[in-house]
């Protein structure tokens, strides 16, 4: 078993070596809601999110082809983040995480995977490892949130750490290690909100299809026209011929004629 002396030591060995090797990143520590990245410390040995994606301003991904520290401390190989939207995710393939190597050991890293992947979308997400062994307990493909395992009475690591953070967002985090309370290693972590505000965007409406034109209606034959008819007074006496053809006796019409002196 290492001491914490030892291994005090041999992480302030790293902090020194790792401020040269390590990649820096201006303002890696101030995320975004929606976030992700593959590799941070914090404590003796300090390393800012590595690489980080921040999808403040839409969609972000960026890669590293392979992170080490010195003394085997810490291998990784295709490093992976990338977030937008309301969502984010992290990955990492080949890690290697080794306590003994730093004091020339060699002993089996105490944690080791094949590959480790966090996801998060809208507030919710889960993570993933591939051909994982944790102190020397195997595990594969998914945990339980907040799975913790011992090491060695030393370190624990936590396994699909989950929170859900009072602002709404939530981080998930596919390894996280704590070595006795003085060091840090996070493993592929992915923070996102519930909805993605304004990256969200109403489709918009198609257009109405124009309805097929009304068929004009046929003109109305126009009716035959009716024959005149002249009025003649009906009824009263004279409007017809005699029988012998002869033009009937016109009817006197009744006048009134003023009388002018």
């Amino acid at each position: 078993m290492i001491s914490r002396k030892k291994l005090a030591g041999a992480i302030t060995l790293g902090v020194a070596v790792a401020a040269v090797t390590a990649p820096s990143i201006a303002g890696a520590t101030e995320f975004s809601k929606n976030s992700a990245f593959a590799l941070s410390a914090t404590g003796l040995l300090k390393i800012d999110p590595v690489p980080h994606a921040n999808g403040a301003a839409g969609f972000d991904q960026k890669s590293l082809a392979e992170f080490a520290l010195p003394g085997g401390l810490v291998k990784l190989n295709l490093l992976n983040a990338e977030a937008g939207g309301n969502k984010a995710k992290a990955s990492i393939k080949d890690v290697s995480v080794s306590l003994d190597a730093v004091f020339g050991g060699a002993g089996k890293p105490q944690v080791a995977a094949s590959a480790l992947e966090a996801h998060c979308k809208a507030g919710e997400g889960a993570s993933s490892l591939a051909k994982a062994n944790i102190g020397g307990i195997k595990l594969d493909v998914a945990a339980a949130p907040n799975t913790k395992i011992g090491i060695d009475g030393l370190a624990s690591v936590t396994v699909n750490k989950q929170v859900k953070h009072k602002d709404g967002s939530f981080t998930v985090t596919a390894l996280s290690i704590s070595v006795d309370g003085i060091q840090t290693l996070d493993l592929a972590s992915a923070t996102c909100v519930e909805s993605s505000g304004g990256d969200t965007t109403t489709p918009p409406t198609e257009p109405t299809k124009p309805g097929k034109p009304s068929t004009p209606g046929k003109p109305s034959t126009p009716g035959k026209p009716s024959a005149p008819t002249t009025s003649t007074g009906a009824g009263m006496p004279g409007d017809k011929p005699t029988a012998d053809g002869k033009a009937p006796t016109p009817t006197p019409a009744k006048a009134h004629l003023d009388v002018t002196g």
